[in-house]
């Protein structure tokens, strides 16, 4: 579809950002399909937020730190037909046999390998299905103003898949999903939902990967009902001269357990939004992450925790290493409503800064209506402490590896946060490689 027909079809009577119409010209390509009446819903009122508001410019509150300048000179296009590609470049399982494969949003069976007690169907299967509770993880319309990135994901609602676990059943083995994406000029629009059932137990491990120019945006939808327990560790390792956005929103009931961890290294501009909603009593949410940042990227991690009733547990856990001209942007938030007495909230970032021209931007933020509570923040950022430099150069060792030894001593604290133990060594195998790679 053209852009002169987007105008017409998306909020012509209303105000429309002219930059933001080339990003809607292929969302009417699959309008003749047969769809459920709330996914056609909700891809018309994305396409209109998005007509409205186009990209977040440095003016909108939260998105001053990241430059988005270099997509505005880029053309992407969605591709509604199947995906074509080399089944040799998916790479091996990182860890056992168990995994899901997306290849540019496109869930891929014939890839795929599950454990017992889990199914996995496509998004569009899902919404004939009618699974319950589905429409209302995926439906985000009072967010859609405010987060345009949500907004075009929902204008392209067709792509991802549905994972679900038995209630009762505990999962021992981790089940890993693979985001493969490839081609220049690709845009791609994948909304996935991990749908935990009650008493259930789940280990996922999501990696993002690819090779070319293209533009992801992902939307992620984590249900967890009560007393179930996710572990969800994820490694943004996308192609250097790809654009990687995506938003985790998770629900999480009485007496639940919510355990992150983020390993970024790739994409030349990266977002990741992540809202954790304590919808009950008894809920534990501990999110953390790493980032290494070289060259002229761009990483932004968002973190909202917010508390709605009283016993919640929530904590962040943020490091970074950033060398170069490249800039990361943190930005957490715990919010502890009224009702939520007895909150213990507690966030923190450190950066460390390889040269003297890499950023690292800080926004911590308390947002607290509760009297009684337990809340802190705290973040550094800086460079590598001379004196505990040249105290390891004093005792021999060389320079490159006293500097290596150093960082990953900054980061180890971060991988503390891991509770499984594979995962914990392939990061600090990871940022070990990432070094070496740098010549430290």
């Amino acid at each position: 579809m053209t852009t002169a027909a987007a105008k017409e079809i998306f909020m012509e009577s209303t105000p429309q950002n002219a930059a933001a119409l080339p990003w809607l010209a292929d969302a009417a390509a699959f309008d003749k399909e047969k769809s459920a009446d709330w996914v056609r819903a909700l891809r018309a009122t994305g396409a209109e937020s998005f007509a409205r508001t186009g990209l977040p410019t440095p003016a909108w509150e939260g998105w001053q730190y990241l430059n988005l300048r270099p997509l505005s000179s880029m053309a992407f296009h969605y591709a509604a037909g199947p995906v074509v590609f080399d089944a040799a470049k998916i790479p091996a399982p990182l860890l056992g046999q168990h995994r899901v494969v997306l290849v540019n949003g496109q869930y891929q069976p014939k890839l795929s390998s599950l454990p017992p007690h889990v199914t996995v169907m496509s998004l569009m299967e899902a919404a004939e299905k009618k699974i319950p509770g589905l429409q209302d993880h995926l439906v985000r319309l009072g967010d859609l103003a405010a987060t345009p990135m949500m907004a075009l994901n929902s204008a392209y609602l067709r792509d991802g898949m549905v994972l679900i676990v038995d209630k009762n059943k505990d999962v021992e083995v981790p089940v890993e999903v693979l985001f493969y994406n490839s081609g220049d000029g690709a845009a791609i629009y994948p909304r996935v939902a991990y749908l935990l059932g009650e008493n259930s137990g789940l280990t996922i491990i999501e990696r993002h990967m690819g090779e070319g120019a293209y533009f992801a945006n992902a939307f992620i939808a984590v249900g967890q009902e009560s007393a179930s327990r996710f572990r969800y560790y994820r490694f943004q390792d996308e192609s250097g001269k790809s654009s990687h956005f995506s938003y985790l929103d998770a629900q999480l009931k009485k007496d639940t357990s919510f355990e992150g961890f983020s390993l970024s290294t790739g994409a030349g501009i990266c977002r990741q939004e992540c809202r954790l909603q304590l919808l009950d009593r008894g809920i534990s949410s501990n999110i953390g992450g790493i980032y290494l940042m070289k060259g002229q990227q761009g990483h932004d991690f968002s973190v909202v925790a917010d508390h709605f009733e009283p016993g919640g547990a929530s904590a962040q856990h943020f490091r970074g290493v950033v060398d170069d001209k490249a800039r990361a942007v943190y930005q957490g938030k715990i919010h502890v409503r009224r009702n939520a007495q007895k909150t213990d909230g507690y966030q923190s970032h450190h950066a460390l800064l390889l040269s003297d021209q890499a950023e690292a931007s800080v926004k911590p933020e308390l947002e607290i209506y509760a009297d009684d509570v337990k809340c802190s923040h705290g973040a550094t950022s800086g460079h590598l402490d001379p004196v505990a430099l040249f105290y390891l150069r004093s005792r021999g060792i060389p320079a490159k590896e006293a500097k290596a030894l150093l960082v990953q001593s900054f980061l180890a604290e971060a991988l503390k946060q891991i509770t499984y133990q594979p995962i914990e060594n392939i990061c600090a195998e990871r940022v070990a490689a990432w070094l070496a790679g740098r010549g430290i």
